[in-house]
């Protein structure tokens, strides 16, 4: 998604207000909808994504399998089945694991303030990435992926994210 698309305002209650582009969003800090999607491996590994070292927000950094803005009218699991195809080239069943307002997180000057919509999709198909917008996939192991979030190499919103998700993983049933 370009800085010049379209998504949805919302307020607290994921109500939509209005609309703005993605870059009006991060310059502002206005609230909007995302989705995360994480792809999990029959092995047990999970795979992530690096972010573009071109791209404005966190260039550089690990992040969950797919992530991206949800465009204004589309709903969340339509733009996560999007992302995930644009991004990695796969497509998945997708479970949605939870819906959550994140904290605002800055990168530079810019903030993010986003409804985030979290999915686990299972795929051991091989993936594509889109040079444009992924430097590099790999697949981790939990132990590996851990590490990761305890150091600097991961997004602050997959921390958050992923954090939660591990800790219901592993809560009594």
């Amino acid at each position: 998604m370009t800085g010049d698309e379209l998504v949805s305002i919302v307020n607290e209650h994921d109500r939509v207000s209005g609309q703005a582009t993605v870059k009006e969003c991060l310059e502002k800090g206005l609230l909007h909808r995302a989705v995360a999607v994480l792809v999990m491996r029959s092995n047990g590994q999970y795979l992530l994504q690096q972010r573009s070292k071109s791209d404005v927000w966190h260039p550089g950094l690990w992040t969950i399998s797919s992530t991206g803005h949800v465009k204004a009218g589309e709903s969340y699991e339509a733009a996560a089945a999007r992302e995930l195809l644009e991004e990695l080239g796969l497509s998945a069943k997708l479970v949605q694991v939870r819906k959550c307002l994140l904290p605002p997180i800055q990168s530079g000057n810019l903030t993010e303030k986003e409804w985030v919509s979290f999915y686990v999709a299972r795929s051991d198909l091989p993936w594509r990435s889109d040079p444009e917008e992924v430097e590099a996939v790999k697949e981790v192991t939990e132990p590996q992926l851990r590490r990761m979030m305890g150091g600097d190499t991961m997004t602050p919103d997959a921390v958050i994210l992923l954090t939660d998700y591990l800790k219901r993983q592993s809560a009594p049933k």
